[in-house]
């Protein structure tokens, strides 16, 4: 009656718990459905890591990730007004994001290639205006003003940011300016590169107008000049600027500047006696271009290769104003358009001479050029938006349903006072168990195990789950002396054992008292054994496997049989005759070794932690085994490497994808891998392959490749089931140095 009773019970948990289901896998498909809108995307660490900028439930936010895997890997929420505007800069090799909330106020973050987030700003920077429109960069400075113009006495400041720090100052003080200033603007051409000095231009309270510099001294303080009330404007603004030259100690006789009238090209410009001078000389005629202030010593000039930018192909230099050389980023520029050049929404960074060049086009790309090795690497927006659906978060599993659940609300209420009943029904049998499992594995590790004989039984009276209570009394010998000892044990009346049975006993001799042991207290490890030299006698053909033939290998050693299940690989051959070392553990039988019998020597060895983040199952049955290809992520200290591994698993053998297990790798091979990934990465096309037996299943490859030019030799085992063949295109990670290389992305994948 009980038993109907806690059934009873279980059957509201069971419908809640399905509606409860059901409300959170709508969820989870709605955010599927209906990823977040990415406004802005930036390439990190050396394209390693995508900064995505996408709505977030209240605001903005930042979400890193790994570009080899498109895995998200930190998730920083960004203030925002319902603009979304966003402010950037390169800075320290972090990439510095500036946005402002509802209340107008000001937030600046600086974001490592970790993930790590960085506030700069602790107190309470206003900005009354879009923050786009009080926004500035000059040579990857940024600086972000804000004024009285909505008259509501508010402090007017300016703020720069450099170098990853955050200085400000407050225009409204009096020891700077006689009066508050109500507005402030960017004078004439200023932020430009035929500037030395960027200026702004105050209304001030009281009428009369200030030239303040756009930057910063070294005390953090901006140069100021006060214009005299019998000046004009403009010279006013050539005072002032010829102060600002002076106090910040600039040269304004090499500034750059382009052509007014066509064809628009780029001279050098004498800011002091206001001459044009001769053309800048690139290596190339760059027409109808553009000036893009970098750094502190390098600019950027893009244009046309024609006239008429309609003509002609878009070309760009890197020109260093110190040492006068030029960098072709003609790479970068193959897949882009003159418009989206000079539209505001594209913008490039360099942080300064020896970094990549990034750029940043507004809901729709991102991209990254090294001049060092004059590659490029780019992504859209629409590609990392794609990424969203591979958050933990987003995807069906127990632990998000847990963290449903943990929000609470009317369904999990009621849920849980109906969880209540049964709970307190099998809180007694629980603790009751608990106890005993306790009190069990104690005795198992204070007793020593030993084989009993059942001599006697009796029911004690006692019904525990409807089950009786039974008193056994065994007998046994302990170090030369026979013994009898009573265990009282509940048994199902279909499992009693009868007088006479044996039975495995842990036997605690301090207290004289026993327990039953069962086969699960007793774990057997099945002993592996290494078969040297067989002889492979058959070779079965089955169905092939994408490039590659599954195979069942027949091998004789000492008159015995044995068959192993494998798949061949295109260009690599098994043949009748030749050796081969097998192991046989656990009752099947796999390849150690083929062809060249390797070192069975375990000294370099590695067992490693290993998770299974992919399982691609295979219509390929041999022996009660189904071929699997499983990707597998390996983990040694903070480092990961992903490993591709196609195994036949038995059929009564369950995998699934978070599933861990230990990896045995070549320790000297394995840090190989290591080093490699953490270098350059590209295409390769294969020249030569050719094959020396096998480690396990998988063939050992020496494989040669050509990458712009040059050879790379890859050494190690492949996957059988993606072969390698001459003409393939391999993405693979190399050393410019050693000439090393290792596959990262098979062709046939």
């Amino acid at each position: 009656m009980r038993k109907v009773g806690l059934f009873i019970y279980l059957i509201p948990i069971i419908v809640i718990s399905m509606i409860a289901w059901n409300d959170y896998a709508g969820g989870i498909e709605e955010l599927q459905n209906n990823p977040s809108a990415v406004h802005d995307i930036f390439y990190l660490d050396q394209g390693r890591k995508i900064v995505s900028i996408a709505d977030g439930e209240k605001g903005l936010r930042g979400m890193i990730y790994n570009v080899s895997n498109h895995q998200l890997e930190k998730e920083i929420p960004f203030v925002s007004d319902i603009f979304k505007d966003t402010a950037v800069a390169y800075q320290n090799k972090q990439l510095v994001v500036a946005t402002k909330d509802s209340n107008d106020v000001l937030s600046v973050h600086l974001i490592d290639a970790d993930g790590n987030s960085k506030q700069l700003n602790r107190n309470s920077l206003k900005v009354n205006d879009y923050l786009k429109n009080s926004t500035y960069t000059w040579r990857n400075r940024l600086i972000v003003i804000n004024d009285d113009w909505t008259n509501k006495n508010q402090t007017a400041s300016m703020s720069e940011i450099q170098n990853g720090q955050l200085h400000s100052v407050d225009l409204s003080d009096p020891s700077l300016l006689p009066a508050r200033p109500t507005s402030i603007d960017a004078s004439s051409n200023s932020f430009e590169s035929d500037v030395a000095i960027p200026m702004l231009v105050a209304t001030l309270k009281d009428g009369t107008s200030a030239y303040i510099s756009g930057i910063l001294d070294d005390q953090y303080r901006p140069a100021i000049y006060l214009a005299k009330a019998d000046q004009t404007s403009f010279e006013a603004e050539k005072q002032a600027q010829q102060q600002f030259v002076q106090h910040f100690q600039a040269n304004p006789t090499r500034l750059l500047q382009v052509e007014s009238d066509n064809p628009k090209q780029v001279r050098f410009y004498n800011q002091a006696t206001d001459q044009i001078g001769a053309l800048l000389p690139t290596p190339q005629p760059v027409y109808q271009a553009q000036i893009v202030l970098l750094n502190d010593q390098e600019v950027l000039i893009t244009g046309s290769t024609n006239k008429n930018e309609a003509d002609g192909k878009l070309i760009g230099y890197i020109y260093n104003e110190k040492t006068k050389q030029f960098t072709d980023i003609a790479p970068l520029l193959t897949n882009k358009t003159y418009d989206q050049l000079t539209n505001v929404n594209f913008t490039f960074y360099k942080e300064n001479t020896t970094t990549p060049l990034y750029y940043s086009d507004t809901d729709a790309s991102a991209g990254w050029f090294d001049p060092q090795s004059n590659t490029v690497t780019q992504m859209t927006t629409a590609e990392v938006e794609q990424w969203q659906g591979n958050d933990p978060a987003k995807q069906k599993s127990w632990h998000g349903f847990l963290a449903y659940l943990l929000e609470g609300g009317p369904i999990i209420f009621n849920l849980l006072i109906w969880l209540l009943i049964p709970l307190i029904l099998l809180i007694i049998p629980l603790i009751i168990h608990f106890v005993l499992r306790r009190r069990k594995a104690k005795q198992l590790q204070t007793g020593i195990v030993t084989q009993a004989t059942i001599i006697a039984r009796m029911e004690t009276g006692t019904y525990i789950n409807d089950q009786p209570q039974v008193r056994f009394t065994v007998q046994f010998e302990d170090e030369g002396v026979l013994r009898k000892l009573d265990i009282k044990k509940v048994v199902a009346y279909l499992q009693m054992p009868s007088i006479g049975d044996s039975a495995m006993i842990s036997y605690d001799r301090r207290k004289q008292t026993a327990i039953f042991l069962t086969t699960e207290d007793i774990p057997a490890q099945p002993p592996s054994q290494i078969l040297y030299n067989a002889v492979l006698q058959k070779i079965d053909t089955y169905d092939p496997v994408n490039r590659g033939q599954a195979l069942l290998l027949h091998f004789e050693l000492d008159g015995q049989t044995y068959s192993v299940p494998v798949v061949q690989p295109s260009g690599f051959h098994y043949r009748l005759g030749d050796q081969a070392n097998l192991i046989q553990i656990g009752g099947m039988t796999r390849l150690l070794s083929y062809g060249v019998l390797t070192d069975l020597n375990k000294t370099d060895e590695l067992t490693l932690q290993g998770e299974i983040i992919g399982i691609q199952s295979f219509p390929v049955h041999i022996q009660q085994r189904q071929l699997m290809l499983l990707e597998v992520l390996v983990t040694q200290d903070n480092q990961r490497i992903q490993k591709v591994s196609s195994q036949y698993v038995p059929a009564q053998l369950a995998l699934s994808v978070g599933n861990q297990l230990p990896v045995t790798v070549k320790q000297n091979e394995f840090q190989r891998d290591l080093r490699l990934m953490q270098g350059k990465q590209g295409s390769a096309q294969v020249i030569a392959v050719t094959f020396n037996g096998t480690t396990g299943e998988r063939p050992i490859a020496r494989i040669t490749a050509q990458r712009g030019g040059s050879e790379y030799v890859l050494e190690q085992s492949i996957e059988p089931v993606y072969g390698v063949e001459v003409g393939d295109e391999l993405w693979i990670a190399y050393d410019e140095q050693t000439r090393e290389a290792m596959i990262v992305k098979y062709a046939s994948m």
